[in-house]
């Protein structure tokens, strides 16, 4: 897999081109249908700047992503301070900037490309959090299914209920005490 991790805004700018065309396309065909041509006629990039940052539209969408989780990071706190991420604000943080993104991720989901979220989140998890925090491998990736899950239903459902609510209903899921 090839993702760039320049972020400088000029790369970013034609990236984010690609990931959004790549959307576009997704919302008229199927996933294997997409063909790079239908994508960089969309983005206004040419053939070349696409295979300069990817091998191929998976890498694309996977990049997006690293976009949108990098903005996550320096917004929410992260980077400064990694164990902010299970405090209950943090969670509705996270549900409230990740909306911001729905389209990209109920597209990918719809189209059956959960993998590409939960790879990312994972990866997230384990390069930014399990370093800096003492916590369980199992506990940390459960942690982050649940995020991913409970934000897609929530998106699904129409957000019936505030993002606080939900933060809340996972932030009670592990931050109780072991019993003994």
């Amino acid at each position: 897999m090839k993702i760039n991790t320049d972020l400088n805004s000029r790369t970013i700018q034609t990236r984010i081109a690609i990931g959004d065309a790549i959307l576009d396309e997704l919302e008229k065909k199927e996933y294997t249908k997409i063909k790079v041509s239908d994508v960089i006629r969309n983005a206004k990039v040419s053939r070349m700047s696409f295979y300069r940052y990817y091998e191929n539209l998976y890498d694309a969408l996977c990049d997006y992503l690293n976009i949108i989780v990098t903005g996550y990071m320096i917004e929410g706190g992260e980077q400064q301070d990694p164990t902010v991420f299970m405090e209950l604000d943090h969670i509705e943080f996270s549900l409230n900037y990740f909306d911001r993104y729905s389209r990209y991720f109920l597209t990918l989901n719809r189209h059956g490309l959960y993998s590409v979220l939960i790879d990312a989140v994972n990866e997230f998890v384990m390069k930014n959090i399990f370093p800096q925090k003492k916590i369980h491998i199992y506990e940390l990736y459960a942690y982050a299914g649940a995020l991913l899950n409970s934000f897609l239903k929530w998106e699904e459902d129409g957000k019936r209920e505030s993002a606080r609510d939900v933060a809340a209903m996972i932030y009670r899921l592990f931050n109780h005490k072991e019993e003994t």
